[in-house]
Parts: C-alpha cells; structure tokens; sequence
C-alpha cells in the first residue's frame, strides 16, 4: 500500500515539473501578464529589386563644319534682317524699316508717301539685285540669268542695260564689265586647277563643290543686311524732275575656313546712288554710281 502512495506522489511531481517547464518557455519569469499580447510571426517576403542605374544617352555632338554646304544656321530669307522687316514666306520687305534724311526738298515736290516709296526702292535694289544668289561663281553665264534684273529698271535703263548683259556673258572675268552691272559677282579669282572648292578670297572657300551653288541649296547666299538713314534730294537735270537717293550699306555671304575648320563671313560694303523715277505708279531705277568698299573676313556670326 505504501509504495503505491510513493508511486502516486513521483507522478504527481513528475507532472508539476513538466507543467513549470512549459510556463518557463512562454515567459522567462514564468508569469504572463495583462499587457503581453501575442505577436505574428513573421513572414517571409520577397526583396524588391534594386534599381539598376541607366546609363544616360550621350548627347548629340554637333557635326564639325565642313566645306561641303553652308551651316543651317544661314537657312530662311535673309539671315540676320532687322525685326523690323516684314517677312512673307521666302519674300522680304524692306520698306517697314526704312528711314529717310534731307527729304524736305523732295516731299515738296513728290509728297511723303512718294519720297518713302522711292526710297525703298533704292534699298530693294540694293538687297533683291546686288546682293543676289548670282554671286557665286559659276563657270559661265547665260543672258537670261539676270532677267531678274530687269524689273527694277526704268525703260530707258533697260536699253542701256542690256548691252552690259551681253558683255558680261562674253567676258565674266573682266573686272570693269562686272562692275558696270551693279551687282556682286564673285569670280573665285586664285582657285587652282582641279580645286575641289572655289577660293573666296584670303585662304577662305565658297561651300559646295568648285564653281557651283550646290553648297548653297536651301542656304542663305547673304546674310546680316544693314543699311544707313536714305539720303534724298531732287535732280532736276532731265526733263522731269528724279528723286536721288544715296545710302551705304552691307552684306555677308557666308564661307568656309578650311586653315580653322570653321565658318566664316566675308562682308561686302557698298556705297550707292541711285536715280529713280516714276513710271505708273512705281518707282525705277534709271541710273547708279555703285562702289564695294573693302573686304572683311570674320567668323561667321549671323545678327
């Protein structure tokens, strides 16, 4: 009877010490109190991806200027014109920033409107007729390549006129015919034979292949017009009276520098009077003394 007491008792123990070592495990003090709440195990979960760096797109390296056609920054009508100036798709008018001085005399006689009219007249020669596509050398000429000419020209000029056409087409070279036309002509005096470009002057070379426009397709030929106040007074030396008016001016057609590997300018000045009288009701040109100052060659910079 006895041991079966003892038995009885090692059990109970037994199963005491199993009970404090399953508290032991919950809480290290074996208590749990009010304020321990159970908390979620936590689960797995997959990384993000890190970011991986791009590499940025390199930028467009602008293309080194070449001899083979004029920059883009010479494309449109008349680079470099005053804002003043009112542009129509390839067609500009000067008249808008046209000034004039001295025309006292000449709007007694004309009237203002008339004066201003003749006035642009003259700068509209200056920048549609001297300056002109026709200065880059070609290898000949042809009589209706300066057709363009004639619109501009009192009926009398155009008489006269033309001879001076004939003469330049039979003789390009000859400085004196080229200076009778009133226009810039450039000859690519000092180009080599079998030059790849025509020579524009002081090391310098005109875009495109050798005496031809094709550097020049879609390019400006002239950019950075500028131009004085328009001087006015009355000739009285015909049989109707003519509006004479003088101003200076300038132009630069664009070239390549092929010693810097860059594009240049080289600037044309003129000095001009002009002769207009009415026909209709428009203004011609009957007559012009027509002078280039000196050449300058400088980086090409458009206004």
């Amino acid at each position: 009877m006895r041991s079966k007491w003892i038995t009885v008792l090692a059990g109970l123990i037994a199963a005491m010490v199993l009970v404090s070592v399953a508290i032991g495990l919950n809480t290290p003090d074996g208590s749990l109190k009010d304020s321990d709440t159970a908390k979620p195990s936590a689960t797995a979960t997959t990384p993000s991806p890190t970011p991986t760096a791009t590499t940025p797109s390199p930028s467009a390296t602008p293309a080194r200027p070449t001899a083979g056609r004029a920059p883009v920054s010479v494309r449109g009508p008349w680079p470099g014109h005053p804002d003043s100036v009112t542009v129509t798709g390839n067609s500009v008018d000067w008249c808008p920033a046209v000034r004039t001085t001295g025309a006292a005399g000449a709007v007694a006689v004309f009237g203002k409107a008339a004066v201003d009219d003749a006035a642009c007249a003259a700068v509209r020669f200056i920048f549609g007729k001297r300056y002109s596509r026709l200065a880059i050398p070609r290898d000949s000429y042809d009589v209706q390549d300066l057709d363009f000419v004639l619109p501009a020209l009192a009926t009398s000029t155009t008489e006269v006129f033309r001879p001076r056409v004939n003469a330049f087409v039979a003789q390009p070279d000859s400085v004196d015919v080229r200076e009778e036309l009133g226009l810039v002509v450039f000859r690519g005096e000092g180009t080599e034979a079998g030059a790849k470009h025509t020579a524009a002057g002081s090391g310098r070379v005109f875009y495109g292949s050798a005496y031809s426009a094709d550097g020049y397709r879609d390019r400006a030929v002239w950019v950075n017009p500028t131009w004085s106040k328009v001087a006015i007074s009355v000739d009285r030396s015909k049989a109707e009276p003519r509006i004479v008016a003088v101003l200076d001016a300038s132009a630069a057609v664009p070239v390549f520098n092929p010693a810097e590997r860059r594009d240049d300018m080289l600037t044309v000045p003129t000095h001009a009077m002009f002769f207009l009288r009415k026909e209709g009701s428009s203004w011609k040109v009957g007559g012009w003394q027509l002078t280039s100052g000196t050449y300058e060659y400088a980086k090409l910079a458009v206004r």
